[in-house]
C-alpha cells in the first residue's frame, strides 16, 4: 500500500479549501434532489421536463462527478492547481447558464410572494417556496465557484511566486549539484592547495594574516634555515 509520505502535500489551504467545496456539493446535491422531485411529479402528471431544469440537472451532477473525481485525485497525488482551475471554469459557465435559463423560465414565479393570496391551496405554496429554493441554492453554485476560482488564483500566483528565482553563480565543476556550492566555496576558501602523489601540499595558504607558499615537491615541506635544523654529532661527543 503507497504510504501516506509519498503523497505530495496540498498546494490549498485546509479550511478555504474544504469549506468552498462543501458549499458546492450542499449546493449541487440540493438542486439535484430538488430536481429529481420535479422529475418525479411531472412525469406522474404526464408532463415533459423543462429544457432549463434538464440544463441544470446535468449542471449539479457534473459538479457531484467533478467533486468526486478532483477529491480522489487529491488524496492520491495531490490536486494540481492548472486542472483545478479549468473545472472550475467550465463548471461556472455552466452553472451561469442554468441560472440564465432558470430566471428567465421561472421569473414569474421568482418575483412572486409565496403568500395566500398569490397561491391558493397549500400544494402551491410549497411549489412556490420550491422554486425559490431552488434559485437560492442556484445561485449559491454560481457564488461557490467564483470563490473557486478566486482561490485557485490566488494559490497559482503563490506558486509563480515561490517558484521564481535567480541564477546564482557558482564555482562547481560540471555535473556537480548546483546546491552545493557552499560547500564548494567553503572547502575552496578552506584551503587553496592540493597534496601531490607523495603527501606534500603544494599552493598557498595563510598564517598569521600573511600568504605562505607551500612545497611544490616532495621533501620541500620544510623550508627553515640549516642553521636552526643540522644535526652536529660532535655536541654529543
Amino acid at each position: 500500500m503507497r504510504s501516506r509520505a509519498s503523497v505530495k502535500p496540498s498546494d490549498y489551504s485546509a479550511l478555504p479549501f474544504h469549506g468552498i467545496r462543501f458549499v458546492t456539493f450542499l449546493s449541487s446535491i440540493v438542486v439535484a434532489i430538488i430536481l429529481a422531485v420535479f422529475i418525479y411529479h411531472l412525469h406522474a402528471d404526464g408532463y415533459k421536463l423543462p429544457f432549463a431544469f434538464l440544463v441544470l440537472l446535468i449542471t449539479s451532477l457534473l459538479s457531484l462527478l467533478s467533486l468526486l473525481l478532483t477529491t480522489l485525485f487529491n488524496c492520491a497525488c495531490g490536486l494540481s492547481t492548472k486542472l483545478s482551475l479549468l473545472l472550475n471554469t467550465l463548471h461556472l459557465i455552466t452553472w451561469l447558464l442554468s441560472l440564465a435559463l432558470l430566471s428567465y423560465s421561472m421569473s414569474g414565479t421568482i418575483l412572486t410572494k409565496c403568500t395566500t393570496e398569490y397561491w391558493a391551496t397549500s400544494t402551491a405554496l410549497t411549489v412556490c417556496r420550491t422554486y425559490k429554493a431552488l434559485f437560492a441554492f442556484t445561485i449559491l453554485g454560481v457564488v461557490s465557484y467564483i470563490a473557486a476560482i478566486w482561490l485557485d488564483v490566488v494559490v497559482r500566483r503563490r506558486q509563480t511566486r515561490l517558484g521564481a528565482y535567480n541564477a546564482m553563480g557558482s564555482s562547481a565543476a560540471v555535473g556537480e549539484d548546483p546546491w552545493d556550492v557552499k560547500l564548494v566555496e567553503r572547502r575552496d576558501s578552506t584551503t587553496e592547495g592540493r597534496y601531490d602523489g607523495g603527501g606534500v601540499l603544494q599552493g598557498e595558504g595563510r598564517r598569521n594574516g600573511n600568504r605562505v607558499r607551500f612545497g611544490q615537491g616532495q621533501g620541500q615541506g620544510y623550508q627553515h634555515p640549516a642553521e636552526q635544523t643540522g644535526y652536529d654529532p660532535a655536541a654529543y661527543r
